[in-house]
């Protein structure tokens, strides 16, 4: 890097859930930081979609040794990711070749095509990517095109397929069931969900952008818990006051009968389904092999934690 004692990294969405944490941990560990805002304070303010995004930020970045692309709309919405998300992916690109700095994606573990693995399967860095974008909500489409363009663009990019992320003021995710006030429907009982701790996961990819990894890894926690567990720890924030069983297969069955509703939801689509509620496992030898096989507390303790008061 330019400057080995202190890199400059760039962190888009540097306001959000996870770019929070990002920012944190570079300074932990010493690194000078750029923010990258849409609105607030304390950070360049960038509408990183406009047409002139890449040139407004070369004006205001000297230099910087690498950029987290943590920018991304959460919603399901593909319209707004294509004015939004996949704009703002091409002009970090720019920006990253501009200033030949090293770039690191924060994409998603859903990318994957869970449809084509068996029962009890385990996901991997090997696991075939999706096929059928179409099939898929707007914010894996938006994931899977994000890869296609910093593959195209950028040499030696740094691919993070993070897991549902969790922590403080975060503790619900896609893979529990459906929730009706304080009742929940539980889909699955087997099989792990993909967690990544937000501090982890942070942490990870400062790493990425500090020793410049390249390729695509699945970060995710090394203790994680099924269904049971998870719904466990989670009982202690008073919710869900009742769980119902419900096998996830009647909503492959029902999807399958209402195939012909275009605007039916989510978990009655096939490939969504698959995705959420088969139980399967998911493998971070890969992670740990590249960035330290460092010990994190158990899952209950990180539970624990995020579900304190302050």
């Amino acid at each position: 890097m330019g400057n080995v004692t202190a890199p400059h990294i760039v962190v888009t969405g540097a306001a959000g859930y996870l770019g929070r944490a990002i920012v944190t941990a570079a300074e932990a560990q010493g690194c000078q930081v750029t923010k990258i805002i849409r609105s607030g304070t304390n950070g360049i303010i960038q509408d990183l979609s406009a047409d002139s995004a890449d040139t407004a930020l070369l004006a205001q970045i000297k230099s910087a040794d690498a950029i987290i692309h943590a920018a991304s709309e959460m919603s399901s919405d593909w319209e707004l990711h294509q004015r939004s998300s996949l704009p703002a992916t091409k002009n970090i690109c720019a920006v990253a070749n501009a200033l030949d700095a090293h770039l690191v994606l924060i994409s998603s573990i859903t990318v994957y095509d869970f449809a084509a693995l068996s029962i009890g399967g385990i996901v991997t860095e090997n696991t075939p990517i999706e096929t059928a974008p179409e099939l898929r909500d707007g914010y894996v489409r938006a994931k899977l095109e994000q890869e296609n363009i910093v593959a195209a663009a950028v040499p030696n990019t740094s691919i993070l397929r993070v897991g549902a992320i969790y922590g403080k003021d975060r503790v619900m995710n896609a893979h529990l069931g459906i929730g009706i006030g304080p009742v929940l429907l539980r889909l699955a009982r087997r099989g792990q969900i993909p967690l990544s701790h937000v501090a982890h996961t942070a942490e990870i990819a400062v790493r990425a952008a500090v020793e410049r990894t390249s390729g695509a890894v699945n970060v995710l926690d090394t203790d994680l818990p099924d269904r049971v567990r998870f719904l466990s720890a989670l009982g202690k924030s008073g919710w869900p006051k009742l769980i119902i069983p419900m096998p996830w297969q009647i909503f492959a069955a029902c999807g399958a009968v209402l195939s012909f509703w275009r605007t039916r939801p989510g978990l009655l689509h096939r490939k969504v389904l698959h995705a959420r509620m088969k139980p399967l496992g998911y493998d971070n030898t890969l992670m740990r092999a590249v960035f330290g096989d460092d010990e994190q507390p158990s899952f209950e303790t990180l539970m624990a934690q995020a579900l304190q008061h302050d």
